[in-house]
């Protein structure tokens, strides 16, 4: 018994793999372990470990947009099979015209890396990433698991470690004690506050590297003069500003003497045209080959003697970071010294520095560019340390890394091969090009690949779940199928209903897909016959679970009876149930659905408290920013919304989220030009797209831009085009809006109405679906239709059928009969227009119908007052310039 137990606790266990170090070899490493995982069908928790955001690190925690990458766009992406992919996310999310050589900022990259690494996680269904944010102190051996003892007093066990811990900080040694004691200078410049030199001061930059042109942009302020000191005096060269292909390297032999390789070096430029860059680029496949050839006496010799000169043609800078540095050296503010600081001394408070070429320089601040630290034996990370100290891991060639075998795993100081592998710098002495993010994801992918066929293999819960995580009663094929249409549904993307549709003939006992699937018939207007997906429901629930089966119960209410006593069930089961998107989807009122909620505050309630749940998961950030702007919380708003984005491009409710906060912020240019541009590329599959146009068409109304409205409409909104509940809420909307805005007549609101169900016209489901049958039936002067609404609101038991949409729908037969005055006095005191549901953008279309009605009964007063209150809040030229009219009227 006792072993059976202890059988069960084991596969219980998960299995874990601990990646030590968030920043780029860490976070590539994560990313490609998930990917490995899911081509293994393997359940694995991955364990990221490091203090810093995943994605930062030392190369990419800076938030200067002056630090740019020094590797062309085109070369920089995360994935070797997928080389255009960090091209493509710069043109979805920095520019679309990003050029292909151009250089990112760095605070791009860090962006960028995190967000690969939650869409790996996302398509990694049996993987969990948890990102610990502590230090790796120490690692050691627990019967066949590791242990990795961590800075805040705990440990997490794992099968298999990845060390990826980057750089050490740079090393001192180098700096005169007294300088080191002085409270100008500063050991590490990443890790430096922000600079306090004020014009006139002098920097002292020790060092001439990638990071002392990183450090002079930062402290080289107007006036400020930069001091560089180098033994050599040579700054970073250039990239070619047009580059040409490299130069693959020749057969020739692998030269094992440093002669015998710079032979190889001056070759390979000849065979270039004298293009060193061109020679240089083509050596890089090579190097790590080349340099495990080399006699370690010709390695030492290189690190005497050529270093610096290989890493000035190797590491280059972006043309116009070089050139920016030109034109300071021209005009004196950058100085360049080839010598070595000799010594310090405090002269009337100031400190002064002195320089082996004779210079004394009076600084007020001196910072170590010297580079990282590459020597493990005098590293300041514990880690390193203790792995050393144990004899877990033993140093690379010239002290440089760690030693390692082919494939990146740790070789111990008994030759022993533990199950650790290391990526990125730590591999250095065995490969030497292992700095860059070329080198690194290669290295992720390998070592990914072989960590994963080493694992434990332990039985994957094979019943399919949905993305977060809860159980799917359906086969493979149908479960499949039916979180692609989830994600669709969370994209708010068009193709959900067919995805189900294909689900429920894959698996026809999948109750849970046939009730989606009537729920969209009514919530999205798709051609599905609702009453035979229940039915089909209802018959299958045998087969189901018990969340399943009461999802099934709270959906057929809420297509049955949408009202109280459904809403209340919806927001119980989702109390039960919180990582139910779907569920929380249908109780929110967003773009997408019509809500359970009619008090705004409730909804604002539901969303926030999900937070335990969703995390920064992109749905829930694009949900939380739509909720943050009905709020008039727009900047916070915007942050989320671009969160969401930069993870997701076509996440809907972060589009619509960013919409509103242009269009309520008065921003309406930068508005208009964001969602074309959106509409064009990402939003193309938007199931929701004529409501983005109808966004759109605000800010068009909003600049007094009429021509333009027509012409959306005509293009974008129009039957047959748009047709159904769609076709009430922004077509007949937008026809309306355009009329009371004095922007006239650009389309027919006959034929609109024309292609909308009878019944949603005059007996629609929702008082937010009655407000717009109303406006749609004012828009083609059907006062008939608009009588039986009122008819039908009045039969409600909803104080926004009875209070709101009755009064309204009075009001707007009055416009069309032509009795202005009276049409102002229902819609002065009408209220409610809050529980209607929507936006406050939607619902302003009642404000917009008064000022019009206002006008047209002569009263200008009325009018003006509600404009002058609408424009202290938010701009608009066409406001502005009808205010600026009744303002005239009334003078005269």
């Amino acid at each position: 018994m006792r072993c059976d137990l202890l059988s069960g606790l084991l596969m219980s266990t998960p299995t874990a793999v601990a990646v030590i170090g968030a920043g780029a070899s860490g976070t590539l490493t994560a990313a490609q372990l998930a990917r490995s995982a899911a081509r293994a069908d393997a359940a694995v928790e991955i364990i990221l470990i490091d203090p810093s955001p995943a994605g930062q690190g030392l190369a990419y925690s800076t938030t200067d947009p002056r630090h740019r990458l020094n590797v062309p766009a085109k070369a920089m992406s995360a994935w070797p099979d997928d080389p255009g992919h960090f091209l493509r996310w710069l043109r979805r999310h920095v520019a679309v015209d990003f050029p292909e050589g151009g250089f990112a900022p760095r605070v791009h990259y860090a962006q960028y890396l995190a967000g690969v690494l939650d869409q790996a996680s996302v398509e990694s269904p049996h993987v969990r990433i948890d990102h610990i944010r502590a230090r790796a102190t120490d690692l050691r051996s627990i019967g066949r698991r590791l242990r990795v003892s961590l800075d805040d007093g705990t440990s997490r066990p794992a099968d298999a470690v990845v060390l990826a811990v980057g750089h050490d900080g740079p090393s001192t040694k180098w700096a005169p004690p007294e300088l080191v004691r002085a409270p100008e200078f500063v050991a590490d410049p990443w890790r430096a506050g922000p600079p306090t030199v004020r014009p006139g001061d002098e920097v002292v930059l020790v060092g001439a590297g990638l990071t002392a042109v990183d450090m002079a942009q930062q402290w080289g302020r107007e006036g400020v003069r930069v001091h560089v000191v180098s033994r050599h005096g040579m700054l970073p060269l250039p990239h070619a500003s047009v580059p040409r292909p490299p130069a693959p390297l020749s057969n020739a032999s692998a030269p094992t003497t440093l002669a015998e390789l710079r032979h190889l070096v001056f070759d390979a430029i000849r065979a270039a045209d004298g293009d060193w860059r061109v020679a240089i680029d083509g050596l890089r496949p090579a190097t790590g080959r080349l340099w495990r050839g080399l006699h370690p006496e010709a390695r030492r010799a290189f690190l005497r003697s050529a270093v610096r000169r290989w890493d000035r043609v190797r590491h280059r800078v972006d043309p116009a970071v070089h050139a920016w540095v030109e034109q300071r050296r021209a005009e004196g503010s950058l100085v360049t010294h080839a010598g070595c600081v000799v010594g310090v001394e405090r002269v009337a408070g100031r400190l002064h520095v002195s320089l082996s070429d004779g210079t004394s320089v009076p600084a007020e601040a001196v910072l170590n560019c010297t580079g990282t630290c590459t020597d493990v034996r005098t590293s300041d990370d514990p880690l390193v340390l203790n792995l050393l100290t144990q004899g877990f891991a033993q140093p690379g060639p010239l002290d440089l890394g760690f030693a390692t075998d082919e494939d990146g795993r740790l070789v111990s100081a008994s030759g022993a091969r533990p199950s650790v592998w290391t990526v990125g710098p730590l591999r250095r002495g065995e490969l030497w090009e292992s700095t860059a993010v070329p080198e690194i994801r290669v290295q992720a992918a390998e070592a990914a690949a072989a960590v994963i066929a080493t694992l434990p293999r332990r039985p994957v819960q094979r019943r399919p779940r949905d993305p977060f995580g809860l159980a799917l009663s359906a086969n493979g094929a149908a479960a499949s199928r039916y979180v692609d249409a989830l994600h669709r549904i969370l994209r708010v993307q068009s193709g959900a209903d067919e995805l189900l549709a294909e689900a429920v003939r894959a698996d026809p006992t999948f109750a849970l897909g046939h009730a989606v699937l009537a729920v969209l018939g009514v919530e999205w207007g798709v051609d599905v016959d609702v009453d035979a997906s229940l039915a089909a429901a209802h018959a299958n629930t045998a087969a189901a679970d018990e969340r399943e089966r009461r999802f099934v119960e709270v959906a057929t209410a809420r297509v049955r009876e949408p009202g109280a006593g459904s809403a209340a069930a919806l927001l119980a089961y989702i109390q039960a149930y919180p990582e139910d998107a779907l569920a929380v989807s249908l109780a929110v009122p967003t773009i997408a659905f019509g809500g359970a909620t009619e008090i705004p505050a409730e909804a604002w309630a539901l969303v926030d408290g999900l937070a335990p749940a969703y995390g920064d998961h992109w749905w829930y950030l694009g949900l939380l920013a739509f909720m943050r702007q009905e709020q008039d919380q727009f900047d916070e708003a915007g942050e989320l919304a671009a969160r969401a984005l930069m993870i997701e491009p076509a996440a809907g409710h972060a589009v619509h989220a960013k919409a509103h906060v242009h269009y309520e912020t008065g921003d309406h240019r930068a508005g208009l030009a964001w969602l074309d541009g959106w509409i064009a590329t990402c939003g193309a599959r938007a199931s929701h797209r004529a409501h983005f146009s109808w966004h759109a068409a605000l800010h068009e109304l909003a600049l007094g831009d009429d021509a333009a409205v027509a012409g959306r409409y005509a293009a974008q909104l129009a039957p047959p085009g748009v047709a159904g509940v769609r076709a009430l809420v922004d077509s007949a909307a937008l026809l309306w809006r355009a009329r009371v805005s004095g922007a006239g007549s650009v389309g027919d609101a006959a034929a609109v109405v024309a292609t909308v169900p009878e019944s949603l016209l005059v007996a629609p489901p929702t008082p937010f679906v009655a407000l717009h049958a109303a406006l749609a039936l004012a828009a083609a002067s059907d006062c008939g239709r608009l009588v039986q609404l009122r008819r039908w609101a009045r039969s409600q038991h909803s104080d926004a059928f009875t209070r709101t949409i009755v009064p309204l729908a009075d009001s707007l037969c009055d416009l069309v009969h032509g009795d202005p005055e009276r049409a102002t006095d229902g819609l002065l005191v009408l209220t409610g227009v809050e529980t209607l549901g929507g936006s406050a953008a939607q619902r302003e279309v009642v404000q917009d119908t008064l000022v019009h009605s206002a006008i047209t009964a002569g009263n200008s007063q009325l009018a003006r007052r509600i404009l002058d209150e609408r424009l202290a809040r938010r701009d608009s030229p066409r406001d502005r310039a009808l205010r600026d009219s009744l303002r005239l009227i009334d003078a005269s």
